[in-house]
């Protein structure tokens, strides 16, 4: 009986609550009039507050019209609020790379999601159906689909709910016979031309009358199967992912490499997919082979590599971090490195550069003011560095600027001159990075100090130094792109 499936439903996925604002998708077909039904029946238990909605695609001409035309009669009929909306798919569905099922499902879902904001709905109501949900899944296996595929089609996702998800649709055709409710038949579910129509009228027939009476029964049954099995499985990635993140943001998501090369293969593609998600909102056009393709370019043992995704996804492998963005348009290289840049320095003094999103601190001790074990103690964090200098070795005045080709230091408690470039590949400091850590110089343009990483071994403080001077510098947004704390 669909009324008591459909309330044991509702109640074991939590989907109504008392005072609920629910928008009901309403087509016209049987599903969805009975849902609409089915819910009125609820209204004064859970003093649900019911709204219509209507997209008519216009694909098949007259026969659209009067389907809007039938909603809307059921709504005036009903006294609810009813919004409908006609729109031509086919020039939706020409700009853009989707088939036409898929950009009218997409149009839908934006559609019922701008008008439960118009009506301050807080619930969204679909008729899919047991049937539905089979079907799905079938179609899912002949695709190649993962666990995430095999789930078919979720009783909840966010603000939407599907009562009727475990209701059979010859259950609905007998809750629609015994209330005599009137509904419309879609010619267009009668032909073979849609790829779940050919699965609804081709496939399954022939897989119940030759192969197994009870598949749409088994497909269910899966489809249960995988859910616990993923739930599982997401309890674990999403403790996995927390693990490895080095970064997230709405822009990008920066993957620690070495905490995700000793995870199970199962929980990587997972974390992949989820970081893919976050960036970009969904994982439509990412398919198996590019999470493949993802987990190649982390076997890249040099030092950076690039992968193009679909829908201006990008994907950057530096060393062991793991970089997942997506190019704005018209932006260009979104981690594109600066230009020179440079700013001088008074001594002492204390100034916030804005530009680089820094503020700098310079004082000047006598060396017997400060204890030698104090040198040892330096501020070392992700985003505050410290550190002190010979004053009478440093030729004034003094500034921090970025790296310039063919600079070289001697780097303390190592021996002999380095490139800058040399020193920045041996510590995997990513090409994009290198331009943005400062480099503390003085007149001559003797490198002082590379910021938080190494001070120069001529400038170090010795037992006859008699001046200090302490430079102490702060990002202003901590999570900068130093990985080696200050020496």
């Amino acid at each position: 009986m669909l009324e008591e499936k459909a309330f044991n439903t509702i109640k074991r996925f939590n989907m109504l609550s008392f005072n609920d604002k629910v928008l009901i998708g309403v087509s016209g077909g049987p599903d969805s009039i009975s849902l609409l039904m089915f819910l009125l029946s609820l209204k004064e238990k859970y003093h649900l507050s019911i709204y219509i909605a209507h997209l008519n695609h216009m694909l098949r001409g007259k026969e659209s019209d009067k389907d809007a035309d039938f909603v809307k009669k059921i709504a005036k009929g009903l006294n609810l609020s009813c919004e409908i909306k006609n729109y031509d798919l086919y020039k939706f569905y020409k700009n853009r790379s989707l088939s036409l099922e898929e950009a009218a499902r997409e149009y839908r879902y934006r559609f019922y999601m701008e008008t439960a904001k118009k009506f301050g709905t807080n619930k969204i109501a679909l008729g899919h159906s047991s049937d539905d949900q089979a079907e799905t899944v079938l179609m899912r296996i002949i695709r190649g689909s993962g666990l995430e595929g095999l789930m078919g089609i979720p009783p909840v996702r966010g603000n939407i709910i599907r009562p009727l998800i475990e209701c059979t649709r010859e259950e609905i055709e007998e809750y629609c016979q015994k209330h005599k409710i009137k509904y419309r038949i879609d010619s267009s579910n009668k032909t073979s031309v849609y790829f779940r129509n050919k699965i609804r009228l081709e496939l399954l027939p022939l897989l119940s009358r030759k192969y197994n009476k009870n598949i749409k029964d088994n497909l269910l049954r899966l489809r249960n199967i995988v859910s616990e099995a993923s739930g599982y499985l997401q309890e674990k990635t999403e403790t996995s992912f927390m693990q490895i993140i080095k970064e997230e943001n709405k822009d990008r998501i920066i993957i620690d490499l070495k905490k995700l090369k000793v995870l199970p293969l199962a929980l990587k593609r997972r974390v992949i997919r989820k970081a893919i998600k976050t960036v970009k909102g969904n994982l439509f056009s990412i398919s198996f082979k590019h999470i493949y393709q993802i987990l190649k370019l982390t076997d890249y043992q040099l030092g950076e590599k690039k992968l193009n995704l679909p829908e201006e996804l990008k994907i950057i492998k530096v060393y062991n971090e793991l970089i997942i963005y997506k190019e704005k348009r018209g932006t260009g290289h979104k981690y594109k490195t600066p230009a020179f840049w440079e700013h001088y320095l008074s001594v002492p003094g204390k100034e916030r550069i804005k530009l680089l999103g820094v503020t700098i601190e310079i004082k000047v001790f006598n060396s017997r003011e400060i204890d030698p074990s104090e040198y040892d103690r330096r501020e070392k964090s992700n985003s505050e560095f410290a550190e002190f200098i010979d004053f009478d070795k440093v030729k004034f005045p003094i500034k921090i600027r970025n790296r310039r080709f063919g600079d070289k230091f001697y780097p303390i408690n190592m021996n002999g001159l380095k490139k800058v470039k040399k020193f920045f590949i041996d510590k995997k400091i990513s090409k994009r990075q290198r331009n943005l850590i400062p480099l503390l110089v003085d007149s001559k343009e003797k490198i002082l100090w590379i910021a938080g990483m190494r001070l120069d071994d001529r400038v170090k403080i010795k037992a006859n130094t008699k001046k200090i001077l302490y430079v102490k510098l702060a990002f202003n947004k901590p999570g900068f792109c130093i990985t080696e704390k200050s020496f």
